[in-house]
């Protein structure tokens, strides 16, 4: 017998109300595995230039005495001469960023998502992407110089199958330079994968219940999909020590703000964020002879065309080596671990409901 006699009402056959489950808030998932290796150095000539007048750094150097010198004879018959010294400039860009996020009242207040706060908190993951891809776009253009190519790299441009004495002879390009010695070498997981599956990496287990650490030739091995791989299976190795690349920050004055607009919108809140920068391979410096308008750095440098570095003074202070080879095609994986520029997009698109993560 029923409860409760009568007619109820019945919105059914009207409306069915849709139900949002609590916001998901996403996250990128970029490892940028390289940049957090060690590879970076705090720059402490350049750094404290970096919110100085003007768009790029001039540092002056004297030049080291000449070795070719033979030495001259001592005695009471000739003339002893003196040899000056000589100098010369070195220059680096100040690159300069800024990035805003906001969101607007009524959003919030209809969606009920957190926005502003979701997006604010990665800044530090979005300024770790732009520094990543500013490393691989430094790298390429360090190498574009011919100098620094034929001393610091091995198979560049005649890329074979990875092989132990390619890899011995890549090394051999740090020659007997007593500085920071590679410890590292930062490879495409598809890299990694294909030396797993030869068995050419061996593990270390740092302590107990530590994750094992994998290495390959006495180098700590660093994945970071970011490290160039293209769908024919060409890609390298980067081989360094700590600190092979000079970096510096700073904030400027205003570098950070809450900005509060109450009438666009209907009222909107946003987070901007400021910043003066400068990076380059530890032993190089910006070609000005290349590129002599500052502005035009980071334009040249996401183009990748242009040999931007030289070397400071002797490419033997150059620490990063770059060993470039190719891979089984069966470890490469569009969409994954490529790094070749997507296809162009289709003209027509579709929308479809998204599942949550």
């Amino acid at each position: 017998m029923a409860i409760i006699d009568g007619t109820i009402a019945d919105l059914s056959q009207n409306f069915i109300p849709e139900v949002w489950a609590d916001w998901v808030y996403d996250r990128m998932t970029e490892t940028n595995a390289m940049i957090r290796s060690g590879i970076l150095k705090n720059d402490d000539k350049l750094g404290p230039q970096l919110l100085s007048r003007g768009l790029f750094i001039t540092i002056p150097h004297v030049q080291h005495i000449d070795e070719t010198l033979e030495p001259q004879d001592w005695n009471n018959h000739t003339d002893l001469v003196a040899h000056d010294g000589t100098s010369f400039t070195e220059n680096d860009v100040k690159m300069t960023d800024a990035q805003v996020f906001g969101s607007s009242d009524y959003d919030e207040m209809v969606t009920g998502a957190q926005t502003l706060n979701a997006l604010s908190s990665q800044f530090p993951d979005y300024w770790n992407h732009v520094d990543t891809q500013r490393m691989f776009q430094v790298l390429n253009a360090t190498y574009l110089n011919a100098d620094i190519l034929e001393a610091k790299s091995f198979g560049v441009g005649a890329e074979k199958d990875f092989s132990a004495s390619n890899f011995i002879k890549a090394m051999a390009r740090m020659g007997d330079v007593a500085g920071d010695k590679p410890t590292r070498m930062a490879v495409n997981s598809g890299t990694y994968n294909y030396l797993l599956n030869q068995n050419l990496i061996t593990f270390l287990q740092p302590s107990d219940g530590g994750k094992p650490i994998g290495n390959y030739n006495g180098m700590l091995i660093t994945q970071d999909d970011q490290v160039p791989l293209t769908t024919d299976g060409k890609t390298c190795a980067y081989i360094y020590g700590s600190g092979a690349i000079n970096y510096s920050i700073a904030t400027p004055a205003h570098g950070v703000a809450l900005v509060r607009d109450e009438l666009h919108q209907g009222g909107i809140s946003a987070i901007s964020q400021k910043r003066v920068s400068t990076m380059h391979v530890a032993g190089t410096m910006a070609d000005m002879a290349v590129e002599s308008n500052p502005t035009k750095w980071k334009a040249d440098l996401k183009d990748g065309t242009k040999a931007l570095y030289a070397p400071v003074n002797d490419v033997r202070d150059i620490h990063i080596i770059k060993y470039g080879f190719t891979i089984d095609k069966d470890f490469v994986i569009p969409g994954v671990n490529t790094t070749d520029k997507p296809a162009a997009a289709a003209s027509t698109s579709t929308t479809s409901s998204g599942a949550t993560k």
